[in-house]
């Protein structure tokens, strides 16, 4: 009987990107006074909506590094923009993330094994200690079941800012 391995599915994390027009709806949303620009305050609130969380501190980089003319406001282009490099910094994230998985499954199985991560430090120059190892499988296997999953991997890459 001969074993043959399946292809390993290609991992994705599935998002909605937000059509500009209901990128236009929160701006609207949020512009109370229709007076066509948005504060740092709305801004922040707006990102929210949008699946960001930035700062009040963030909101004003961002707004000065798309608006220098008039600090402190972004207009509906704008916010488009701000919102459209967002989405690019995400998807650049994943393709990272996904090769950093690559890395680690040298046998393309869609996890992660102990003997896999202890290769891979091996390769790096590191001291491989088993309870550390052990220690990590624990920490990132969320299901529990002995290997990391991309999910899991993506998961914890992603927590790591």
């Amino acid at each position: 009987m001969s074993s043959t391995k399946k292809p390993a599915k290609k991992h994705q994390i599935k998002k909605k990107k937000p059509e500009k027009d209901d990128i236009d709806i929160i701006f609207d949303k949020i512009d109370l006074n229709n007076d066509g620009r948005i504060s740092v305050i709305e801004l922040t609130k707006a990102a929210r909506y949008l699946g960001m969380n930035p700062t009040r501190k963030e909101a004003e980089q961002m707004i000065k590094d798309c608006n220098p003319s008039q600090p402190g406001y972004v207009n509906k282009s704008e916010f488009r923009k701000l919102f459209d490099d967002h989405e690019a910094n995400i998807e650049a994230e994943i393709k990272d993330i996904a090769a950093a998985f690559r890395v680690f499954d040298k046998d393309n199985s869609g996890t992660i094994t102990a003997d896999e991560i202890r290769a891979v430090l091996r390769m790096s120059g590191e001291e491989v200690d088993e309870a550390e190892i052990e220690e990590m499988l624990r920490m990132v296997d969320i299901d529990g079941d002995g290997n990391i999953s991309y999910e899991e991997f993506a998961t914890v890459m992603c927590n790591m800012d």
